[in-house]
Formats: structure tokens, C-alpha cells, sequence
């Protein structure tokens, strides 16, 4: 009698420690999963480079699609008080040539209007690079200057692109000289990468 009932205390020990193991299991599997505030800011920063990085790209260097034309540049010679082309009477251009490319400009004049405009001129392999994807819409048959110095005969010389359909960039010509086929068109450089750390609330590259 005493080895039967010291087998029943056992398995009534067993029967209630077996339920408290199997509950202690569930809750062991059913509890929430932390995350550390670490694995969660990468997370975030991940997301917010998914959106960041295609707007970087397209705020690379951008070249304008088409080259400046007379009333744009008449703008800048109004608001800056700069030299009009020599061709121009009385400082303004002819009637209905608006959307015309400026012409009679040098070089000098091209880079004081980029820089007006919060640009600068692209340099030869941004302009044929652009060109070859035929994404330069052109409006007249120009060269257009450009940021690249070739030296020739011991002088400083400007590479120009153009003209018509072509992406041509042999052409030189001096920064000071000026005719009635030499225009321009401006491109806007790429944002630097730090302008992304007030969104990301770091640096990202110094």
C-alpha cells in the first residue's frame, strides 16, 4: 500500500508540473520581439534612402534642354545691367525672336549669365554625353560654348559643341571673340550628398 500510494503522489506531482511547462512554452513563443533602437534606425535610414536616392539622381548634373534664348538673356541683361549683344538695337533684340538661341556672345558673356542663373557652362563631356542620348533639344544651328580650355598655339581656347543634329565638339574659339553663330545653353550641378543629412538626421558624406 505504501509503494501505491507514493506512485500516485508522483504522478499527481507530474500532472501538475506538466500543464505550468507547457504554458510556460506558449508564453516563451507568444512574446512580442524587441527590436533594439539601432536595428530600428537602420531600418528607417534604409526607407529613407529608397526615396532620397532617386531624387539624388535626378538632381545630378542637369544640362537645360534647350539653349538660352533672346528674352532670357535679355532678362539677365536687364536685371544685371550687362553689355547687350552688338547686334541688338537699342538694347533689345528684333520682334518675334524670342525663343531664337542668343548669339553674338562670348564666352565671358555665357559664363556671367550661367552663374546669374545659379549654373555654370557644362564642360564637353557632359554636353556630348547628353547629346548622345538625345535629350538636347536644339533651336537653331549654333555652337554652343562650353567650360572646357584646349591650349592652341600657346593661347587659351574654348571648346564649343554643336551644330544642327550633330554632337560635334571639335570646335575652338577664343573666350573673347564673339559672332552670329556662338550661343550657349547652362547646366545645373548635382546637390551635394550633406544636403541629405537634414533629412536623415546625419552626415552622410563629408
Amino acid at each position: 500500500m505504501a509503494g501505491r500510494s507514493e506512485r500516485t503522489r508522483v504522478y499527481s506531482l507530474r500532472a501538475s508540473i506538466e500543464p505550468q511547462v507547457e504554458r510556460s512554452h506558449i508564453m516563451k513563443f507568444s512574446e512580442p520581439v524587441v527590436k533594439s533602437p539601432r536595428s530600428v534606425d537602420r531600418r528607417r535610414q534604409g526607407h529613407l534612402w529608397a526615396v532620397l536616392l532617386p531624387l539624388y539622381v535626378l538632381t545630378t548634373a542637369a544640362l537645360d534642354p534647350g539653349e538660352v534664348t533672346n528674352l532670357e538673356y535679355f532678362q539677365f541683361v536687364l536685371a544685371a545691367r550687362h553689355p547687350a549683344p552688338e547686334h541688338w538695337l537699342n538694347g533689345r533684340y528684333a520682334a518675334g525672336r524670342d525663343n531664337d538661341p542668343v548669339a553674338l556672345v562670348s564666352w565671358h558673356d555665357a559664363v556671367a549669365y550661367c552663374r546669374w542663373v545659379g549654373k555654370r557652362l557644362p564642360t564637353v563631356d557632359e554636353w556630348m554625353s547628353t547629346c548622345k542620348t538625345g535629350k538636347l533639344k536644339k533651336r537653331g544651328d549654333i555652337w554652343e560654348w562650353t567650360a572646357t580650355e584646349v591650349e592652341s598655339g600657346g593661347q587659351p581656347f574654348m571648346a564649343l559643341c554643336g551644330p544642327g543634329n550633330s554632337c560635334d565638339c571639335s570646335h575652338r574659339y577664343h573666350p573673347d571673340w564673339k559672332n552670329e553663330v556662338k550661343g550657349f545653353r547652362c547646366v545645373r550641378d548635382a546637390l551635394p550628398l550633406t544636403w541629405f543629412r537634414l533629412l536623415s538626421g546625419q552626415e552622410i558624406c563629408s
